[in-house]
């Protein structure tokens, strides 16, 4: 787990869960709650250990120690950034970094590897408890359509997350380039239509920063998980949880 940033407040997810529910109360129509998959809702990095243990696979003749390096590794030793993991296997295999980012690129952000992905504890009954109470759950992913989507669907799916239902939307990318912070800042002006968006969970320190600058009242919370690299200082109106576990 990342630690949280001092200036902020820790909430539990259940405080949380109340301050939505309240913020919800007496309001006419739906109100809804954005929430992210990668870093937040799931675990991704069991997806990258699974790719870098076919990349070993591949290079199992050129390279017979690469595949027993890779096999002493558990996803809590996958660092964010794909280049980063290969390093950490040793100065013998630091060479082989660009070539895995390439590898690893080609396969992370498709379908086929998804339901690799790790759900966090409580996040399905968090989703749940939402729908519960009459708000609406936009899952708000930055994994594109036309790549990611049924292996998104079957993921929510199969973890039991509250979907197909009229309180329930999923929204990714119209393709791979846009970057997230612009598509997710978009996509939430759009959701407003539908009707307020009282809350967003995300583990990028810029995305809920942008959520709070773009929607006015909204809660913006931080997952405490890691994000890309150089982020800005969470904003002083967020808050952060560190598990979906009350």
């Amino acid at each position: 787990m990342v630690p949280p940033e001092s200036h902020v407040p820790v909430h539990s997810a259940r405080a949380v869960l109340d301050t939505l529910v309240a913020a919800a109360h007496g309001r006419d129509g739906r109100t809804w709650v954005a929430l992210d998959l990668d870093g937040t809702l799931f675990d991704n990095r069991p997806r990258t250990l699974a790719i870098l243990r076919a990349f070993g696979l591949s290079r199992r003749h050129a390279d017979p120690g690469l595949l027993g390096a890779i096999e002493a590794l558990s996803p809590a030793d996958v660092p964010y950034s794909p280049a980063a993991v290969v390093r950490s296997l040793g100065p013998d295999h630091a060479p082989l970094a660009e070539a895995f980012v390439t590898f690893w690129r080609e396969r992370f952000f498709t379908n086929a590897f998804q339901a690799l992905d790790h759900v966090e504890d409580g996040a399905a009954a968090f989703a749940t408890h939402l729908t519960d109470a009459g708000l609406g759950v936009v899952y708000l992913t930055g994994r594109d359509r036309p790549g990611m989507l049924a292996g998104v669907v079957g993921a929510l799916d199969s973890h039991g997350f509250p979907l197909a239902t009229a309180q329930t939307m999923v929204v990714l990318k119209e393709d791979f380039a846009t970057p997230d912070v612009a598509f997710k800042q978009r996509a939430l002006a759009q959701l407003g239509r539908n009707g307020p968006v009282l809350g967003l969970i995300d583990n990028e320190p810029g995305i809920v920063n942008m959520a709070i600058e773009t929607v006015p009242g909204l809660l913006g919370v931080r997952m405490c998980r890691a994000f890309a690299p150089d982020p800005p200082p969470l904003h002083a109106a967020a808050v952060q949880i560190t598990s979906f576990r009350w």
